[in-house]
């Protein structure tokens, strides 16, 4: 009678065995196509120990052992990186690639402006008296002007379109960083009351890979298995059960353009921090590299552009015999977004100075020569404003194709190890159709056992 309800014992749990694994097969197959889902495995194994009879060990059934992922730690281990450089690339090419102000191709862009300037300049030099190419070159010097304001509008407004995503992204940063610090606590707990917490590790994970995309932060699993996170310059993001926390203020030291804040996973802070890689990562180097070098050298070229030009037109005389007149101002701040053409010679284009001195007749182009010279006169970048607006045109143009390049290169890297990734953790349905099959057979014959034992039963009652 015994043996009867030890086999009927060994039965029972050998039936749950194969249920689990049917279930298993069963949750696979439902999350095939659920996204960062890792395909598990149900592991059954003999029971232990085996019953003695006789001379002779007697097994003791099948238990499911524990559930596992299929996870490559090799891959895994490589596409923190990969995701955080990707992101970073991406949000760098795509920023720069939406900045068309210094196309050299572009209707009314900058290097035609100056061309147009000069052009101006030197057909009103053929005949300073006449009126309409006084008006002409005054036309000219207004579409320049306007060709700087553009062009620094453009990029300001790129740059402020940037700040604008940046602090748009921190509400999700924080919220992730919150998941994982979270779900570190609910792992070591389910672990702790044993056996392994498929689910929440997948969902971390998924937390994991969107934090990392965003930040570049690089994870640091510890011996308690709970996943830290770490930013480029070692600032704790995730430590243990605790998240720290980005902000957003503005920099003055960088024109008012947002700098990143971190209060610390203790609480502490808040403080500055370093973030070079992930999507913040990227739109901060499109901001404060390309752009901000683009702004920069614009600026300088409508300063020195403008200096070079007042000075020479300043010593000129006009139609009516005046001079020190200005032709371009400038105001507060960026000397390329406020570069104006005088408000007096706009308004009265007999007011250009094309004459070397107040006597000479109408026909003197002396210091319109001049003005036309300083096309070839160095600035003080020691480039002529055309090399100089060339340089500018062409090392933006550089640095965003460079920026797709990479941008290519690292979505490559990033797309095959995501690839190796699906290849390890992700959902075959034929095989876990069979793998269902297999549960369903095993099922089947461990209740043919139970159905035998019961019969056994039934004889043994009635011979008694």
């Amino acid at each position: 009678m015994g043996d009867l309800l030890s086999i009927l014992s060994q039965a029972s749990t050998s039936l749950a065995a194969q249920r689990g694994a049917a279930q298993t097969a069963s949750t696979n197959l439902e999350n095939a196509n659920t996204p960062g889902y890792s395909r598990q495995t149900a592991v059954i194994v003999d029971s232990l120990p085996a019953d003695r009879l006789g001379g002779a060990y007697l097994g003791t059934g099948a238990v499911l052992s524990t559930v596992t992922q299929s996870r490559d730690q090799f891959v895994e281990a490589q596409l923190p990186a990969a995701i955080g450089a990707g992101a970073a690339s991406t949000a760098e090419s795509t920023a720069l690639q939406a900045v068309t102000a210094l196309d050299p191709q572009a209707p009314g862009g900058l290097a035609k402006a100056l061309g147009n300037f000069y052009s101006g300049l030197r057909a009103l030099a053929q005949n300073p008296g006449n009126a309409s190419l006084r008006t002409a070159a005054v036309a000219a010097s207004q579409a320049l002007a306007t060709s700087f304001n553009s062009a620094a509008g453009q990029i300001s407004s790129a740059r402020g379109g940037l700040d604008s995503q940046l602090s748009g992204a921190l509400p999700e940063v924080n919220s992730l960083a919150s998941q994982v610090a979270q779900l570190n606590q609910q792992i070591g707990i389910a672990r702790a009351s044993g056996g392994r917490p498929n689910d929440l590790l997948d969902a971390r994970q998924k937390a994991q890979d969107r934090l990392v995309a965003l930040t570049g932060a690089r994870p640091v699993p510890n011996s308690r298995g709970d996943v830290n996170l770490a930013l480029a310059d070692g600032t704790a993001l995730v430590q243990g059960n605790s998240a720290a926390s980005l902000g957003a203020v503005t920099d003055p030291a960088n024109g008012g353009h947002l700098a990143l804040q971190i209060t610390r996973t203790d609480g502490t802070g808040p403080t500055s921090v370093k973030v070079s890689s992930g999507t913040l990562g990227g739109l901060l180097s499109a901001r404060d590299g390309a752009l901000g070098a683009a702004a920069n050298s614009l600026d300088q070229l409508a300063s020195d552009l403008s200096a070079a030009a007042n000075a020479v037109h300043a010593a000129g005389y006009a139609l009516d015999g005046s001079t020190g007149r200005a032709l371009f101002t400038t105001g507060a701040g960026s000397a390329a977004a406020t570069l104006q053409v005088s408000a007096a010679i706009a308004a009265n284009p007999s007011l250009f100075a094309a004459a070397g001195a107040s006597t000479a007749a109408p026909g003197d182009a002396a210091a319109l020569q001049l003005l036309v010279a300083t096309e070839s006169t160095p600035l003080s970048g020691g480039r002529s404003s055309t090399d100089a607006a060339a340089a500018l045109t062409s090392s933006f143009g550089a640095s965003q194709a460079s920026a797709q390049a990479i941008s290519e290169h690292d979505s490559a890297i990033t797309g095959q190890l995501q690839n190796l990734r699906q290849s390890t953790s992700g959902v075959s349905i034929d095989e876990e159709l069979v793998n269902l099959t297999q549960a369903q057979r095993g099922f089947q014959a461990v209740s043919k056992v139970i159905t035998t034992a019961n019969s056994l039963f039934d004889a043994l009652l009635q011979m008694k």
